[in-house]
């Protein structure tokens, strides 16, 4: 019986903060004998092929997805640098989007794009809650782990903000 299935892999195609190379990811999901398990490297789908396939090859079920910045407009507007940009928009934590279907691959897609184009002037892709709005379809959204965006709202003891942003998320 299974206990635990990974949704929150980062592997080398991770930048400064995977180092699994997809082939070892996929080898320890079977000697741990999961039946599934997620990729979700952060701010880019460079490895779901090579996943799927290898995962696929394997008899075990890819579950493909993304880490990516966020920010909900209109809340923390006290926050209103990125790494020294006056006025840029503030990064309040991260999200993973998990795809459900073709939908929502598609839709990962273009939330992956926005955010590389929207503005090009912040050295990190930011994805702000109306773009996910606009492609929330077919897409799973988690957002725990000590970088995420609930997670810092009530590590600073704004309980009313995590509210505010799990209503948005809803």
């Amino acid at each position: 019986m299974t206990k635990f299935i990974h949704l929150r892999i980062h592997s080398a195609y991770s930048l400064s903060e995977g180092a699994l190379p997809v082939k070892d990811l996929v080898k320890m999901a079977k000697k741990a004998q999961m039946p599934a398990m997620a990729i979700t490297d952060r701010n880019n789908l460079f490895g779901a092929l090579e996943f799927s396939q290898t995962m696929a090859g394997e008899g075990l079920q890819p579950l493909i997805g993304c880490t990516l910045s966020f920010r909900f407009e209109g809340l923390c507007e006290d926050e209103t640098t990125v790494k020294g940009l006056a006025g840029a928009p503030a990064r309040q934590g991260d999200i993973v989007l998990l795809v459900k279907n073709e939908t929502g691959y598609r839709n990962l897609l273009k939330i992956i794009s926005h955010a590389y184009l929207a503005d090009k002037d912040l050295d990190e892709p930011l994805v702000p809650d109306s773009c996910l709005a606009q492609y929330a379809e077919g897409l799973i959204v988690l957002t725990g782990g000590p970088d995420g965006v609930i997670d810092r709202a009530l590590r600073g003891g704004n309980g009313e903000m995590a509210r505010a942003m799990m209503e948005r998320l809803k």
